[in-house]
């Protein structure tokens, strides 16, 4: 196994929400996986890496990478931001000098962020990766 992935998270007040992990292996019929996560730490001695059980339905692969030399972030694009050990889904509504301030949904909040902590948003669907707009 070993593969990496993102898993989302449908838990309240991290709802849509990605974290990195790798799969350890299938369980029971292979519509669960055993994963660990790469940022998120035990409850019992906050260093040794999560793992748990998590279903197919919260996996996803890594999405590529977009360059920003090949497509530079504008308003009202649909982003990830990394914060808080994970990527959240939000919108930028400015930019500042060389930041960027981006709306989050979920928490009806908006917060300034670098370029460095942002990426596409990028939805997996049939097997390929979209991109979402706001329409």
């Amino acid at each position: 196994m070993n593969d990496e992935v993102e898993v989302v998270s449908e838990e309240k007040g991290y709802l849509g929400s990605y974290y990195k992990a790798t799969i350890l292996y299938p369980v029971g019929t292979c519509s669960d996986y055993r994963v660990k996560y790469k940022t998120l730490v035990s409850d019992n001695d906050q260093t040794t890496p999560l793992e748990w059980f998590i279903r197919a339905s919260e996996l996803r692969p890594v999405p590529p990478e977009i360059p920003r030399e090949t497509k530079p972030m504008e308003t009202y694009d649909i982003v990830d931001v990394y914060d808080n050990e994970g990527w959240w889904i939000g919108v930028i509504t400015a930019k500042v000098e060389q930041e960027y301030r981006v709306y989050f949904p979920t928490t009806k909040q908006e917060i300034v962020y670098s370029a460095d902590k942002l990426r596409f948003h990028q939805e997996w669907s049939d097997g390929e990766w979209k991109f979402p707009s706001l329409g």
